[in-house]
């Protein structure tokens, strides 16, 4: 007999299997669990007796009148296609939206849900695009596993830029007593003398005017984190879960696991070691003996670290700490990968000329041949730009004309 499950909304949802039903099963929805049970064991006798089920369960709506977005956005979960980062998206839709039914889900009810989003919850773009972009693949998925089914998928038929504010959304985000938000992007470098004093506290150092410093746990790991991060732009979830075998330094490659895997694929890239990282990792590892299949850093062994959440959460905090403590403000960890990213473009020889070119700076970042994302993280300072025409316009003719 199935057994009734407990939904967000409070009631009791059962699926019950029938051969004459649409796809062998149907959901019922209702009040108590001793409701659902009930009906079980009538549907169970009913189905033992070999009775005929009623016309109104086969007919009308062929069953799919009654299917809520929750058992949409449920097989979508279980199909294996949802990536892991989308599972937190789909239990907040299944909070927000899980009780409408799919039938209701039109594009008239699509454009209200957004708007609600925009008004009442108030989030950014980004954050509505994320909620849609997983209820239209879920819908997808549904639509393709039931062919009898006919509708469009709402979220097929939105306009680009439905995330944005439009002028009455604005309105009436002002009139709930909120703003109209705007996806913030990053571009945040490191300023003259603040790697300097990052490297001041997380090695030690005590301000006068405070009772006490940092606490260092692990030593000088988080230095050496702090720096393998900086030089190399690795994540930070790649740089924390190394081990020490994938750490040459004979070759000078680091063998990173890529954070960003679809569907539990594992795969690695190797970076180059600038001389700076080569130094802070041999200082580091001269301070410690460990096997090769050892954690190059102590954090994933600390006390109630219980995989990589618990951990990237307190590296993140510890790091926002450090970064406080000598007051430099709005910066955050993954600031770093974007400083990488600069300096890997910006790298020259000593003739002057460029070290890498584009589609390498791809693979040490772990992007797509091709892909944009080099566009988007470097951020280039108008200072350092409008130092290098100086420089230029400050050549040998231009010296003795001034002369």
């Amino acid at each position: 007999m199935a057994k009734p499950r407990q939904k967000a909304s409070g009631k009791w949802e059962i699926g019950l299997r029938h051969p004459s039903l649409p796809g062998g099963r149907k959901y019922f929805t209702f009040d108590t669990e001793g409701e659902a049970i009930k009906y079980s064991q009538q549907w169970k006798l009913m189905k033992d007796s070999g009775l005929a089920l009623p016309r109104e369960l086969l007919d009308g709506d062929n069953g799919f009148g009654n299917i809520r977005l929750t058992r949409v956005l449920g097989e979508w979960e279980q199909s294996g296609y949802a990536a892991p980062s989308q599972l937190i998206t789909l239990s907040t839709l299944n909070r927000e939206v899980g009780t409408i039914k799919l039938t209701d889900a039109s594009y008239k009810w699509l454009q209200g849900y957004i708007q609600w989003l925009k008004v009442s919850k108030q989030l950014t773009p980004q954050s509505i695009r994320h909620r849609v972009q997983a209820l239209g693949r879920a819908i997808d998925e549904y639509l393709r596993n039931h062919p009898t089914l006919v509708m469009q998928n709402p979220a097929r038929l939105l306009p680009k830029g439905y995330s944005t504010y439009s002028d009455i959304d604005t309105k009436l985000a002002q009139a709930d007593g909120g703003e109209a938000k705007t996806n913030v992007q990053r571009d945040r470098r490191l300023r003259p003398g603040e790697e300097e004093k990052i490297i001041m506290v997380l090695s030690g150092y005590e301000r006068p005017d405070r009772t006490r410093g940092l606490q260092l746990a692990g030593g000088n790991a988080l230095l050496t984190l702090f720096k393998l991060i900086l030089g190399t732009g690795l994540r930070l979830k790649e740089a924390a879960t190394l081990k020490r075998s994938q750490v040459d330094m004979e070759s000078k490659v680091i063998r990173a696991q890529n954070s960003k895997q679809w569907r539990g694929k594992v795969s690695f890239r190797d970076v180059p070691m600038a001389p700076s990282v080569h130094a802070a990792l041999q200082e580091y590892l001269s301070t410690r003996a460990m096997l090769p299949s050892a954690w190059l850093f102590p954090f994933m062994e600390e006390e109630d670290a219980n995989g990589y959440r618990i951990v990237g959460k307190r590296l993140s905090f510890r790091f926002r700490i450090a970064f406080n403590y000598m007051e430099i403000h709005d910066l955050h960890e993954h600031d770093l990968r974007h400083e990488a990213t600069c300096r890997w473009l910006e790298m020259r020889d000593a003739s002057g000329n460029w070290i890498f070119r584009l589609e390498e700076v791809n693979r040490i970042m772990g992007w797509a041949p091709g892909s944009a994302m080099a566009h988007r993280y470097a951020s280039f300072r108008a200072e350092d730009m409008a130092a290098k025409l100086w420089r230029a316009s400050a050549g040998p003719g231009a010296a003795a004309g001034g002369a």
